[in-house]
């Protein structure tokens, strides 16, 4: 059974000859009983305080918690991040290369392609020579034939300068 100052202070005692000083008794259980409500007192503001502390620390366990899923759902983040930055790098390392076999192929197909120009240009250069010397050749007989004509022309004049003529006597 729980005792409470109330009780305390309603308590009464058998009154007996030879007993004890009343006012004394009364006294001693008035000082009682107020020690007894300041340490109910103090009790009940300890345990305020407990179930204060109590649910603080649960609100902070709850925080702990929050904070550790944070940190995992971070930490996977933080991989899932690199991951798609890694894979992310290899596709541009990837393009690059493609990139750069295109451009090492068109350089390859323009190299073919000049060269095929270069071929052809030499080509028609040899036919042009080939032309060009026909034609001085051609021309070189020409004059030569010329030159001929001209001799006999004037050999022919000439010949014809000194023989008499016709209606002239000598």
């Amino acid at each position: 059974m729980k005792i409470t100052p109330l009780d305390v202070d309603q308590q009464q005692f058998q009154r007996v000859f030879r007993g004890c000083d009343p006012e004394e008794v009364h006294r001693f259980l008035d000082l009682v009983s107020r020690e007894m409500e300041e340490l109910l007192r103090e009790n009940n503001g300890l345990k305020e305080e407990i179930r204060r502390k109590d649910a603080q620390i649960a609100e902070f366990r709850e925080h702990e918690a929050q904070l550790r899923e944070a940190l995992v759902s971070a930490g996977r983040m933080t991989d899932e991040i690199k991951e798609s930055a890694k894979k992310e790098a290899e596709l541009v390392a990837a393009e690059a290369q493609l990139k750069a076999q295109r451009i090492v192929l068109d350089a390859q197909e323009r190299s073919v392609s000049l060269n095929g120009e270069i071929g052809d240009l030499r080509r028609q250069k040899a036919r042009l020579v080939v032309e060009i010397r026909s034609i001085l050749e051609s021309h070189r007989r020409l004059l030569d034939t010329q030159a001929a004509i001209d001799e006999d022309r004037e050999s022919l004049s000439a010949g014809l300068d000194a023989r008499p003529s016709p209606g002239r006597r000598t």
